[in-house]
């Protein structure tokens, strides 16, 4: 038997890093209207500024967290469970990352996208980043939801982009059908 892995603790990161992705835009305008962003001199941080560092580090590190945790069980999962049924053509994954178009995109090498292939990216991935795109007023910038991963195999580069929106939203209709598998 392989590692017994709770389905409810990935809903659960899932969950959470939805309510993250789309809660940094206003938690950013949040911290515009309520802390300083002016500045004693030149060379110091306004409050505003020193929040929004702060904030940026601990978003990439929490993400990247749950990103892994959800891949590298996922994973696990894949591989010590047949998902069968009448239809032999049939493949959760397949109709799952299918079902929200834009999930995820190739920039660099040969990908064939799909929830097992994101999930392999996110756990082999040499490089992260998350887009940030700057607020209206100037003043700041928040996470919109991408995700960039670099990587190679077999020292073939690639480089996919995943919109987290989209991929909790396959994940989740992911697990609702391989629970009745």
């Amino acid at each position: 038997m392989s590692h017994p892995i709770y389905y409810g603790s990935i809903e659960e990161d899932l969950l959470l890093l939805e309510q993250i992705v789309h809660g940094s835009r206003s938690m950013i305008e949040y911290y515009q209207s309520i802390l300083d962003t002016k500045k004693e001199c030149e060379l110091t941080l306004s409050e505003f500024e020193g929040e929004l560092i702060g904030y940026e580090g601990f978003l990439e590190a929490t993400v990247s967290d749950y990103l892994i945790r959800c891949a590298s069980r996922t994973r696990i999962i894949q591989d010590t469970n047949e998902f069968k049924t009448d239809d032999p053509e049939y493949c959760p994954d397949k109709e799952s990352f299918e079902r929200y178009s834009g999930v995820a995109k190739c920039l660099n090498g040969t990908v064939k996208l799909s929830i097992r292939e994101c999930c392999n990216k996110i756990i082999h991935a040499k490089d992260v980043s998350l887009t940030f795109v700057k607020l209206d007023s100037g003043l700041g910038q928040y996470w919109n939801g991408v995700c960039a991963l670099k990587g190679d195999m077999h020292g073939k580069p690639w480089h996919i982009e995943i919109d987290i929106k989209k991929w909790v939203l396959a994940m989740k209709f992911y697990y609702a059908i391989i629970v009745e598998l």
